[in-house]
């Protein structure tokens, strides 16, 4: 009920008790009207919510030509969200109020209200509006809520509609720019376990969304009259892989260590996939070895903050001739032997410090102990990771 629907009623209390002392016969009348109108007030919303459905759809923005996509949105990126309202009645309903929570906005800005004058019998109404994806996650449901107060304003009727979603957003990432190609890097390693080093194209299969478009088999696509990708052995020797424990996130909002670990691994995770190569993602209940970008991409995407192994655990066995990168807190000093240890076996390790994110952070400590000899230490100060990343990408991680 709203607050004229308290007056209108209060009203209606006050005439019928004039009429009740001074015995007037048209205040009589005129409180059945105000009683009537309260009625129908209360009946009418009911009815127009009745026959009303909405559907939602998610569009997604298009790639640019030319470059390895994803076909899912990531952080920062665009969707239009697209809603329909349908009448299903013989009449038309009027002042309809929709109020749309979409999940993949920022919180506090996800709620979206649009008024409909009128819904025509038997007709659709559609309207979107734009939201631009923040942060990195499955999206499963989200909820619209359909509301009137016609025709007088006196009575409010809601309806919860659970939409189905159906959306995953992927980390942001950062691109590493002047870094040598990885592929050459990794070909190079390739050769000390292949019996021919001459190249490490072995076939071709059917292209899929986002797989790199200088990877396409020309010859093969004209043949067949459909785009073929070529396929390349993947080098049992210098692999790359990174690891970081999500059972513990400091800071705050999107900011925090695990989201920036997440979004350094996207990084490493492009430049493998420019490169045609896998990754390994040691994170999370069940680690991800030798995958692909799309399949990093989506692993990460749904990794969530729950109990899983330490960093040595993660990391073990070793495989041989691994690069592996760690990514762990300034205030984490406990993981300093652990790190210690897997530097002994592993072929190389390099280290990314998260700062910035907790109190009692040590950096200098994981400086002293670490900053020598087989590991190379990369600090990441919090909002500067786009810097971090450059650095890592200078780092021994793309070594020869």
């Amino acid at each position: 009920m709203t607050r004229a629907g308290v007056a209108f009623i209060g009203g209606g209390v006050v005439v019928y008790l004039l009429a009740g002392q001074t015995q007037i016969g048209w205040l009589y009348l005129l409180d059945a009207m105000i009683w009537s109108l309260v009625a129908l007030s209360a009946l009418l919303p009911w009815w127009s919510l009745k026959s009303l459905r909405v559907e939602r759809q998610v569009w997604l923005p298009s790639p640019p030509n030319g470059r390895q996509q994803l076909a899912l949105p990531i952080e920062g990126d665009a969707v239009e969200i697209r809603l329909r309202v349908t009448n299903r009645g013989r009449l038309a309903r009027h002042f309809i109020k929709v109020v749309d929570d979409c999940p993949l906005e920022e919180p506090g800005t996800r709620h979206r209200a649009f008024l409909l004058p009128t819904v025509a019998a038997r007709s659709d109404v559609d309207f979107s509006y734009t939201v631009d994806c923040f942060r990195r996650g499955r999206y499963t449901s989200a909820t619209a809520i359909v509301e009137t107060a016609a025709p007088l304003g006196l009575f409010v009727r809601r309806r919860r509609y659970d939409l189905p979603l159906s959306v995953t957003v992927y980390p942001g990432y950062y691109e590493m720019t002047g870094v040598p190609v990885a592929s050459d890097v990794w070909a190079e390693q390739g050769q000390m376990v292949r019996a021919s080093a001459a190249s490490d194209f072995y076939g071709s299969r059917e292209y899929q969304h986002g797989d790199p478009l200088r990877h396409i088999h020309w010859r093969n696509t004209a043949r067949l009259g459909q785009f073929v990708v070529k396929e390349f052995e993947e080098a049992s020797q210098g692999s790359v892989a990174v690891a970081f424990e999500t059972a513990r996130d400091w800071g705050m909002g999107k900011e925090t260590t695990v989201e920036d670990a997440i979004k350094i691994a996207a990084s490493l995770a492009r430049h493998g996939g420019d490169a045609g190569r896998s990754i390994g993602i040691l994170a999370g209940p069940a680690p991800l070895l030798q995958a692909s970008w799309l399949e990093a991409m989506d692993y990460l995407a749904g990794l969530t903050l729950e109990q899983s192994g330490s960093l040595e655990e993660l990391t073990a066995p070793p495989e041989p001739a691994r690069t592996l990168l760690a990514i762990v807190p300034a205030n984490e000093t406990g993981l300093i032997p652990s790190l210690q240890r897997m530097a002994e076996r592993e072929r190389r390790l390099v280290v990314v410090l998260l700062e910035g994110f907790a109190p009692g952070e040590m950096p200098g400590e994981f400086a002293s102990r670490l900053g020598s000899g087989s590991i190379d230490l990369v600090r990441c100060s919090r909002g500067d990771l786009k810097a971090a990343v450059e650095a890592l990408g200078r780092s021994r991680l793309f070594a020869g």
